[in-house]
């Protein structure tokens, strides 16, 4: 049997900003401290049912390598212009440094050698059941011990350094944050393109660390001191993704290798295909499968993650080893659903291991038209949307955890045999539509630079004066955002300088005016920024990258553009379709500030109207075949924190590489802002929400809808009590991130909204993080007083910031 030889070893490592920070880490080969290039990281290796170990980035070791880690596809799909049919159990996938593959049946067998100067240790967590870890123990400097196990059931899991506590690595990160950290994947060489024997079938599979470094911590270490949390609480300024960060994590360096090995083992990329999220094992012809491709999440760091992709939302299968069900879903007691779902910001805790397949589909709320024109890749970007880990050493942004997928450029491929393939996800197949556009006769989207420095690249943003909109539809909605800026009065009589947009009619209110559209609506959004550069994203909706709203995959604008998008139809049943819920809208410029300045408003998609669910006078479905609601109680509670310090910065803030403090978020207000969404604000500035209204239901009586919007950097729990705070299960969640909760166990029939299950997801409290949205109905015992409490958590310490309540009265 093979042992891998491992060597605990320290150094220097360059971050984003050319700056030496001190690391400890898990090695191949024993270097010294001032070695230049210094053995921190471990090579992937793979551990075969063979007793093989073989070094090796890509797995499994005899499938196809994707060019420059892409899959190209198999067909055209008949069915759908410009989509695919996708090769099944075919490419190869490669994996980042500091990963180790193992197969099932295998043994893990590591010799561990210690060259610091303190004992060390490698463990790692949960490879059987929870709190179940296999390590090597404490080593002593100079030491080196065996550590032999049997690979554990298929899944991810993380191996690090536990510190002083092998009990529970969570109790002491000093040493993971230092770099003695990185992930096991372990697979079923039967079926390598399953998540494991009954999951999810995928083209390739992408597996993401993410991790933070503080300097403070490892310049403590690199004098030989003891970290102590406590007196040197965790403040990160660097955040990375596999290893690296802004310029580097997005490939567009002037080290063309550094950037090809970012597209194999970091940047997801496919051709277009349809899916159905019931079924990832659906054949499309003998060798083809409408599937996705599945991403791995790993954090191995100190902080909150928020990951929010553009361009499609995701759907989550799996935490930390256990998959979430399909039906006869509940709300845990962390106060997560725990449900298969989608989602655009996906929540990854400190050591969570999270699994989800991007459905690589055709962005919902791009038209036709220039769907049908595209010419080149379409890029998105993905990005956590806890903003402070956007930045490097306090400024330069998009310089932290970074990333983006890309949906190919039309593909030359033939199209499959006459009869060959199985129709797509629905009731019926629909008859090939005709192209709407020549294809390649849209405007080809700019070529990435390639940059030397984060600095250059953060500076040096595409700025267009007016662009102009591609294909231009007439709109059945149209509104003009200006930007104005001014001091506001708080609640708490605080004085602050805002930034925020203003429509026609609206006034100058915070947050910024409420756009509402309804599905199947062409939308026309026109920016004018009036100062400086700004952009508008449509968080959550997923146009074409031109009309996203992001600076480095598309243009910032300094004159005016108009968007354009039109919504998507949701269908009764069907978990593939629709856009109806909650959203917001917000500048996609130097975000980590713009973002907290106050540039941001919410934004509600409605429900087409469907023959089969007509809706009563005076209420609304919340999606197409939705539960029906009342229209005049709906409210929505923006929850907002905010720092005063970033309230006195520029524009250009960071960007040039100087260090502003944008790391270092420290909320000294909390605001609890929006409210009753039939009655337009009467005055200017922020507006609050300090009580709300509930229907006890009866009589013909439809719930009343609340819908949240977590505007925070950091997470919000949300706690709904009698007056005497007692919990009261009153919240029936229903749509997360603009999305039905369903019930997806029938592979092939409808999918009922969990409302009409026997599994309804009513709870009494509720956690979540940055950017993620929640509709729920409030469904009150009985008529009377109750307290909806909301309380901003740390990213870090989840200690409560601050707590503010609402008296919810029933009637």
């Amino acid at each position: 049997m093979n042992t891998l030889d491992i060597h605990i070893n320290d150094g220097y490592l360059p971050m984003v900003d050319g700056s030496l920070v001190y690391h400890r880490g898990y090695g191949d080969r024993h270097t010294a401290t001032k070695d230049p290039k210094p053995a921190l990281q471990l090579s992937p290796h793979v551990f075969t049912q063979d007793g093989d170990v073989v070094k090796s980035r890509h797995y499994p070791l005899d499938a196809e390598l994707p060019p420059h880690g892409r899959p190209e596809p198999a067909f055209k799909d008949p069915f759908n212009p410009g989509e695919y049919l996708v090769h099944r159990a075919f490419w190869a996938s490669f994996y980042p440094k500091r990963a180790l593959i193992a197969e099932t049946g295998s043994t893990i067998r590591l010799r561990v050698t210690n060259h610091l100067a303190q004992p060390h240790a490698l463990q790692f967590l949960d490879v059987g059941d929870p709190g179940n870890h296999e390590g090597t123990g404490s080593i002593p400097p100079g030491g080196s011990k065996v550590l032999e196990f049997e690979a554990p059931a298929p899944g991810t899991y993380v191996y690090c350094d536990p510190g002083g506590d092998e009990d529970d690595a969570m109790a002491d990160p000093v040493q993971r944050i230092l770099g003695l950290y990185g992930a096991l994947l372990v697979t079923d060489p039967s079926e390598p393109w399953r998540l494991q024997p009954e999951g999810p079938e995928f083209e390739r599979q992408w597996l993401w660390i993410l991790h933070n470094v503080d300097p403070q911590w490892a310049a403590q270490a690199s004098r030989g001191q003891e970290v102590d949390p406590d007196k040197t609480p965790a403040l990160p300024r660097y955040f990375t993704l596999n290893g690296r960060s802004g310029f580097q994590s997005l490939a567009v360096t002037t080290d063309l290798a550094l950037n090809e090995e970012r597209e194999e083992d970091s940047l997801m990329s496919g051709s277009a295909r349809s899916i159905d999220v019931r079924d990832f094992s659906q054949q499309a012809t003998e060798d083809t499968v409408r599937t996705g491709q599945l991403m791995r999440f790993v954090n191995a760091g100190v902080v909150h993650h928020q990951l929010h992709f553009h361009g499609n939302h995701i759907w989550t299968v799996r935490r930390n080893g256990t998959f979430f069900p399909r039906s006869g879903g509940f709300v845990d007691d962390e106060n997560h659903v725990v449900l298969q779902q989608w989602e655009d910001v996906v929540e990854v805790h400190p050591l969570d291991r999270k699994d989800s397949v991007l459905p690589v589909r055709r962005p919902p709320e791009a038209t036709e038209q220039v769907w049908d024109a595209r010419a080149g890749d379409w890029h998105y970007p993905m990005h956590c949307h806890a903003e402070p880990s956007q930045v490097a050493r306090g400024g330069m942004y998009p310089g932290g955890l970074v990333g983006h997928w890309t949906v190919a450029e039309p593909a030359d491929v033939p199209e499959p045999p006459p009869g060959s393939v199985t129709p797509p996800p629905g009731p019926e197949p629909e008859p090939p539509r005709a192209l709407t556009a020549k294809p390649g006769t849209a405007i080809r989207p700019p070529d990435h630079k390639l940059y030397r420095t984060q600095v250059d690249f953060s500076s040096d943003q595409i700025h267009e004066g007016s662009p102009k909109t591609e294909f231009p539809l007439k709109p059945d909605r149209k509104e003009e955002f200006d930007f104005f800026s001014r001091k506001m009065k708080f609640d708490d009589r605080a004085e602050h300088e805002m930034w925020t947009f203003e429509t026609e009619n609206s006034g100058r209110i915070f947050p910024a005016p409420l756009l509402r559209l309804t599905e199947g609506q062409v939308f026309h959004g026109t920016v004018k920024p009036s100062k400086k550069v700004h952009t508008i994203h449509w968080h959550g909706i997923e146009p074409d990258p031109r009309n996203d709203g992001v600076g480095h995959t598309s243009f910032e604008v300094s004159g005016h553009y108009t968007y354009q998008w039109r919504t998507e139809k949701g269908r009764p049943g069907n978990p593939n379709f629709g856009s109806s819920g909650t959203y917001f809208y917000h500048c996609h410029v130097n975000t980590t500030l713009h973002v907290q300045m106050g540039m941001f408003g919410p934004l509600i998609i409605d429900p087409h109207v469907h023959p089969d669910y007509p809706v009563s006078k005076g209420s609304r479905r919340a999606f197409v075949d939705g539960p029906e609601y009342d229209i005049a109680t709906e409210t929505i509670l923006v929850p907002y924190s905010l720092d005063p310090r970033w309230h006195e910065l520029n524009h250009a803030a960071g960007l040039s590489g100087e260090d502003v403090g944008l790391d270092n978020f420290r909320p000294r207000h909390f605001y609890l802002l929006g409210g009753n969404l039939a009655a337009r604000p009467k005055k200017e500035g922020p507006t609050f929400l300090k009580a709300m209204t509930a229907n006890v239901e009866g009589g013909g009586r439809k719930p009343t809808l609340l819908r949240l919007l977590n505007a925070n950097y950091y997470p919000v729990n949300v706690r709904f009590t009698d007056m005497s705070g007692n919990p009261v299960r009153m919240a029936e969640l229903i749509s997360h991130d603009g999305r039905p909760f369903r019930d997806t166990s029938n592979p092939a029939g409808p999918s009922l909204p969990t409302g009409e299950t026997d599994s309804p997801l009513i709870a009494s409290a509720l956690n979540f993080g940055a950017a993620e949205r929640y509709d729920m109905l409030l469904r009150p015992p009985k008529a009377g007083k109750y307290k909806l409490t909301v309380e901003l958590t740390h990213w870090i310490t989840e200690a409560v910031l601050f707590k503010r309540e609402v008296i919810v009265t029933a009637s």
